[in-house]
């Protein structure tokens, strides 16, 4: 804004006001000059002639012969009474006439009439000026009778430079402080707006951290329901089958019991572990050996039209886990890539030993920076939405058939149980990457 209006301010106030008052100036010292060239020419009977001007002026023509030797004074003339120029410091000028309606209508009535004429313009009389000037006609009256007029240019191109120049500096210094304050502004805006984003994005983070709390917390609450009403019903039926061996009666009815106590028991060590409850035995694993060793036995759950790819580095990458448990989570993560094709693809397995630094914890604050080891689980499946990805971690939560959605879950709770992350990025048609971060052990121990 500030930009804008002062421009128009000074276009509009005081490049005019300062015109106004440069010609008011000049027209006054024009009005002198001809005061003190008509003293002595209005005593005259006889209008202003030719003749007349040369016989009286004869001892002023020293004095107008250094016109152009005078700074701002660069001509003069004089009209005789039909408007003829009758003497000018310009020879040239001399006997023109000056037929203009402002000189008969204006000028010859008594008026003095000042014009600003800028450089390369043309004058009142179609004169191109090789200058900015203030034209002036002052006319020669006696007793309201018109004798003939004056005509007085003043050089004011030196005084508009000066303006220019003034406003020229005056602009830049504006434009300046105008751009520092734009600019002051821009990068406050960017940096609340960054603000605003950050702290709607940590408030986000933390009602999400706060749901999967409260869910966890309920699994775990239901897991050890589970638990305790299994200590009754496993050990019950082991007992029955002991006393009545070999009852084939006894067995028929028994089996389905131990085989569903058994799935009941598995679901309550997938709660447990999403409510990083389960058992937790911490050893020492090199991360790329272990996904060597344990694709062969999940190679039987994927389907044959897969491929199966890895990029495992030479270099061992040791982290300190739960064996079981890590089989758990790539066990869950297969089959989940698995089911994610429909007509041939590939599931990607990639290990890496990664550098954390601020910028990354920044968007995810369960890590600290430092290294990492981060296991990649790729397929090039139908992936998920936005909204699929923000709720794959709830329990029971799944776009398959019913019964199943603890398995996302479990890894969740592994990983964290493990001071890890756990990240997947999806997208409708394009797959998705399910990456697990975990900090890297300081010990070494051959694979």
């Amino acid at each position: 804004m500030i930009v804008i209006v002062l421009p128009l301010y000074d276009i509009l106030f005081i490049y005019p006001a300062f015109t106004k008052l440069l010609t008011e100036d000049k027209r006054d010292d024009a009005l002198q000059i001809a005061r003190h060239l008509s003293s002595f020419l209005v005593s005259q009977d006889t209008e202003l002639k030719k003749d007349l001007l040369q016989a009286h002026l004869s001892e002023e023509m020293e004095q107008l012969g250094k016109v152009s030797d005078d700074f701002d004074l660069i001509k003069l003339k004089f009209f005789s009474k039909s408007g003829e120029v009758i003497f000018s410091s310009d020879p040239r000028d001399t006997g023109n006439i000056n037929n203009k309606r402002y000189f008969h209508e204006i000028v010859a009535k008594g008026k003095i009439y000042a014009e600003v004429i800028q450089k390369d313009t043309e004058s009142l009389e179609g004169q191109k000026m090789p200058a900015d000037v203030v034209e002036t006609y002052v006319p020669l009256m006696r007793d309201k009778e018109f004798l003939g007029a004056f005509e007085i240019y003043y050089d004011i191109t030196a005084e508009r430079t000066e303006l220019d120049s003034l406003l020229s500096r005056s602009s830049m210094v504006l434009f300046g402080l105008a751009f520092a304050l734009l600019s002051v502004i821009s990068i406050t805006l960017f940096r609340e707006k960054k603000t605003i984003t950050e702290r709607k994005n940590m408030q986000a983070r933390l009602q999400e951290a706060q749901k999967m709390e409260a869910i966890a917390t309920l699994a775990g609450g239901i897991a050890h329901e589970f638990n305790n009403a299994l200590c009754a019903v496993i050990p019950n039926i082991d007992l029955l089958k002991s006393k009545f061996p070999g009852n084939e009666e006894v067995n028929k009815h028994a089996q389905p019991i131990h085989t569903s106590a058994q799935r009941m028991a598995h679901l309550a060590s997938q709660l447990l572990a999403y409510a990083r409850g389960g058992k937790y035995r911490p050893q020492q694993i090199c991360l790329n050996r272990f996904v060597q060793d344990t694709l062969p036995f999940v190679k039987h759950l994927i389907k044959a039209y897969i491929v199966v790819e890895t990029d495992l580095p030479e270099n061992p990458c040791w982290v300190e886990a739960d064996l079981t448990q890590m089989q758990m989570v790539l066990l869950a993560l297969v089959v989940n890539a698995t089911e994610a094709i429909e007509h041939g693809g590939y599931i990607r397995l990639t290990v890496k030993c990664e550098e954390i630094d601020g910028d990354f914890v920044k968007d995810h604050e369960e890590l600290k920076p430092g290294s990492y080891v981060s296991l990649t689980i790729e397929d090039n499946g139908s992936g998920m939405s936005e909204e699929t990805r923000m709720r794959v971690f709830e329990p029971f939560f799944t776009t398959k058939f019913q019964g199943r959605g603890l398995g996302m879950a479990a890894v969740y709770g592994i990983v964290m149980n493990h001071h890890g992350l756990v990240v997947v990025d999806s997208d409708l048609g394009k797959g998705t990457a399910v990456r697990i971060y975990l900090p890297e052990s300081q010990q070494r121990e051959c694979c």
